[in-house]
């Protein structure tokens, strides 16, 4: 490996001009400049930020950053070089100017942004054309005895789903029992083979999600996509075919309906919503038209948030109505596997709510400061019923990755639930997506607390599919 040596520089603190430096300067011309500047202006030690927080020096080698947002680390001589491209959280943009780099950018590429980004024909199955009845079909009067509140916690600590302590994970040995239970229902014996025939171990199993490890080593969390939609007063059935598709069909007592079709691998296909006057809008449709992406034909990534005071419901309206810079759209399993797809909205951060250690509950007292978020997406749905908004979930590093994951995307879910509880936003135009340490907005591992967050962002302009009809 290259390393360094000479310095360059005044003042109390000099840059490494050594091979390792020279390198990275290469490779990241406008930070290098920048660092140059700082250091030459004299750039005190006592302006530096440790990235996981503390005083520079910082302990153990970690990273500092400094005024004008350059990481940096030291070598074993003190002296300061770049971080890496992969821990930077600034870039220049084309027109030369420093910017914000969103989360999704420079991470390392999954397995499933692989296959999302070679798909080129839409999926067939069978519930995308049986008639209904036709399937086996399983129904649930939903009740508020048979569903969780956002204010309540679910029933199985994740600590014990990761270590297989649960009733649901008694036989370790016996992954396909374990997932078998642990999906709820729609799951279809079917898709529950064909997730572990295609090289996925179980991680992490619980009765409201399960977390798989791909051959690559990354992660992928599997829920009951219909979990949202399960409201009090709901009737809810669901077939499951031969080939391990389903179709999920929820009444609600005005006479609505919403159906969601999944295919084998658990994946939501299509959602419409039926009116009570027997008009539809397709909200979700990854059934036609799927087409291959082409990571570096797509557009830099949307301006990030940089201002960390909360948003005004101007500000948020605003923010989520910021129009992408591409044209194209992309399938749901596109925008939530691809970042760089994804990065093509930024999204709006969710700073008004805070969990307990391991929980995903919500208070009552920290849900009413969803108002703002929720009257912005109560007003844009009933402005245009094709609107969808993606709540995400995110963690730091601290602890397994399997857990983090699973814990990430259950407070995307009690995020969305609260504003459907509270707020009267609609279900059916929400997603969730956990994806616990993958994206981190510090650059840095450990206990940091703005990693561990949740927000939201607009879909819709990305989605294929939002026209009402």
């Amino acid at each position: 490996m290259a390393k360094d040596n000479d310095t360059v520089g005044t003042g109390a603190l000099t840059v490494a001009s050594g091979a390792l430096q020279t390198e990275r300067a290469d490779a990241m011309p406008g930070l290098a400049r920048v660092l140059s500047e700082e250091v030459w202006a004299g750039l005190d030690p006592a302006s530096l930020t440790c990235l996981t927080g503390g005083t520079f020096p910082c302990a153990d080698g970690d990273r500092a950053q400094t005024p004008r947002g350059i990481v940096i680390e030291q070598n074993g001589a003190s002296q300061l070089r770049l971080a890496a491209s992969e821990n930077q959280m600034l870039r220049v943009n084309k027109n030369g100017d420093l910017v914000q780099r969103a989360a999704e950018e420079n991470t390392k590429e999954t397995e499933a942004a692989r296959e999302a980004a070679r798909q080129s024909e839409p999926v067939n199955a069978a519930a995308l054309n049986a008639g209904e009845g036709t399937g086996n079909v399983t129904r649930q009067a939903v009740t508020k005895d048979t569903t969780r509140s956002s204010s309540e916690d679910f029933a199985t600590n994740l600590r014990d789903a990761l270590s297989g302590k649960t009733d649901e994970a008694k036989d370790d040995d016996d992954d396909n029992n374990n997932l078998t239970k642990a999906l709820l229902l729609g799951a279809g014996a079917l898709a529950v083979g064909s997730y572990l025939n295609n090289n996925r171990q179980v991680a992490l199993s619980a009765p409201d999600r399960v977390v798989v490890t791909r051959e690559d080593g990354s992660q992928e969390v599997i829920k009951d996509e219909v979990a949202l939609l399960r409201q009090p007063g709901s009737n809810v059935s669901t077939e499951n075919f031969d080939d391990g598709s389903s179709r999920t069909i929820v009444t609600r007592e005005d006479g609505s309906r919403v159906v969601t079709i999944r295919d084998a691998d658990l994946r939501v296909l299509r959602r419409t919503l039926v009116s009570a006057d027997g008009s539809t809008t397709q909200l979700i449709d990854d059934t036609t038209d799927v087409q291959p992406v082409d990571l570096a034909s797509l557009p830099e990534p949307a301006a990030v948030q940089t201002n960390t005071a909360p948003l005004d419901e101007d500000e948020l309206r605003a923010a989520l109505r910021r129009e992408t810079a591409t044209d194209r759209r992309f399938t749901l399993s596109q925008i939530r596997n691809i970042p760089e797809v994804r990065s093509l909205v930024a999204p709006v951060n969710i700073d008004a709510i805070t969990f307990d250690s391991g929980s995903a509950a919500i208070r009552p007292d920290q849900a009413q400061q969803l108002q703002s978020l929720g009257r912005v997406i109560e007003e844009s749905v009933a402005s245009n019923p094709a609107e969808i908004f993606m709540i995400e979930g995110y963690t730091d590093t601290v602890g397994a990755d399997a857990f983090n994951l699973a814990l990430s995307d259950r407070r995307a879910e009690s995020v969305a639930l609260a504003l459907t509880e509270y707020f009267d936003v609609p279900p059916e135009n929400l997603v969730t997506q956990g994806y616990g340490e993958q994206y981190l907005r510090i650059r840095a591992e450990g206990d940091i607390r703005d990693n561990r967050r949740a927000s939201v962002r607009r879909i819709t302009d990305l989605l294929q599919t939002a026209q009402a009809q």
